[in-house]
């Protein structure tokens, strides 16, 4: 365990010590609640955090009517905490002195990178590419003409003498323009799975080798982990990017039914009427026929009028067909109570979904599932951001295994609790 991570957990016990004496009703010289608060900021909580709001509600007077707030907020923060302290166990203190076998690995990486040019680098991975043609052919075919218009953005992989291979020259820029972000990104991510992914996932941008990859994948449990996150009686989730309300199905499955509320957003009018008629048995249950962004908007949808997994969001003077004109809100002033988890996946448009949602993250500290592959470099983008709103949060990175007969490519998803 790191010492960091020991350090935290003995401040926490104090500050659980400092709630038990406020719950037997012994009270708290005043310095008590400066320190409290003092070690809300020593484990990096933002200064909107609701733990700050009842701490000093109690301090004026209030004791009774918030003291059962601070407790149940203190206890999952503390869970949290606790859980991700236990993950760390198997990490180096400094993977820079190449302990592990995973670190050596990545630092073979970062080293590689660094020391070769964009160009270099491009060359290699087409080399590959050449002798995957070779060497097999199903999956070439594939990762290339099969999957067109997978590759989203400015990215094609045409293959072999093909006109466009703009994805291999792109994934290089972004290992080559990210490196400082990718040392950051390894030394915080919480467990030695989440380390291995991130090997996984470069490996396979460098090599077309997904041996690793997809024996990780195995160990994925979907966006509702609990071997991540903890679930509580009083959870508010809010999925972002409905589809047909799959995900809500596994979360109520996962908890056991137990939940104060849930909200679905989809930009699609085909999905949600498919979500409300899937999930019209289950009450309080909240369907938004809506996007979500860090501004109050109007947008077009561009993708299908079926159902279809790659619908996004589109300014109105791209052009593109639209299929259907769609409001896009600002979570923070569509939601009007505490969340307890957010999940997005909403199609390149995740960092937008992030940030609009900073006002919940920072007060509510919700626990937050986010896909990380629509964007190149959104694999140190979004825990950079997630990081950005709230210091406090434990990564986790674990790559999905999608489509089993037919890998494509990493789908690579951050956890943060």
């Amino acid at each position: 365990m790191h010492e960091v991570q020991k350090q935290r957990l003995q401040l926490l016990s104090i500050m659980d010590e400092m709630i038990s004496a406020l719950e037997d009703d012994s009270g708290l010289p005043d310095e008590c609640f400066s320190d409290f608060m003092d070690g809300l900021r020593s484990l990096l909580l933002p200064e909107e955090n609701i733990l700050f709001d009842l701490i000093k509600n109690i301090q004026t007077g209030d004791q009774y009517n918030f003291i059962d707030d601070l407790r149940k907020q203190f206890d999952k923060f503390y869970d949290a905490q606790f859980k991700a302290a236990g993950d760390s166990v198997t990490l180096s203190t400094n993977y820079r002195n190449g302990v592990y076998g995973c670190d050596r690995e990545f630092m073979g990486y970062i080293d590689l990178i660094n020391n070769n040019t964009v160009e270099i680098l491009r060359a290699s991975v087409y080399e590959k590419l050449e002798k995957l043609y070779t060497e097999n052919r199903s999956y070439y075919d594939l990762i290339t003409r099969d999957s067109y218009g997978w590759y989203m953005g400015d990215n094609w992989l045409d293959g072999i003498n093909g006109a466009n291979n703009s994805l291999i020259i792109n994934r290089m820029e972004t290992l080559k323009n990210n490196v400082d972000r990718l040392e950051w990104l390894y030394e915080n991510l919480v467990d030695s799975l989440s380390r291995v992914s991130l090997n996984a996932l470069i490996k396979y941008w460098l090599t077309w080798d997904f041996t690793d990859w997809k024996k990780i994948a195995r160990y994925y449990c979907d966006v509702v982990d609990s071997n991540i996150f903890s679930f509580y009686d009083d959870e508010v989730f809010v999925d972002c990017g409905g589809f047909t309300g799959d995900t809500v199905a596994q979360y109520i499955n996962t908890i056991n039914r137990k939940y104060k509320r849930i909200y679905v957003y989809d930009i699609s009018s085909t999905h949600v009427s498919v979500i409300k008629q899937n999930l019209a048995v289950l009450p309080d249950i909240v369907v938004k026929h809506k996007g979500v962004g860090d501004v109050n908007t109007e947008m077009t949808m561009y993708g299908s009028d079926q159902l279809f997994t790659g619908n996004r969001l589109v300014s109105s003077n791209v052009p593109l067909e639209a299929v259907e004109k769609v409001e896009v809100v600002r979570l923070d002033e569509d939601i009007t109570e505490p969340v307890t988890f957010i999940k997005i996946d909403v199609e390149g448009y995740d960092k937008e979904a992030l940030r609009g949602a900073s006002g919940l993250i920072k007060k509510y500290h919700p626990k937050l599932s986010v896909d990380a592959y629509h964007q190149l470099a959104d694999i140190v983008d979004i825990p950079w951001l997630i990081r950005e709103l709230d210091s406090s949060y434990n990564l986790y990175l674990r790559l999905p295994l999608i489509y089993d007969d037919h890998l494509r490519f990493p789908f690579p998803a951050f956890m943060a609790t």
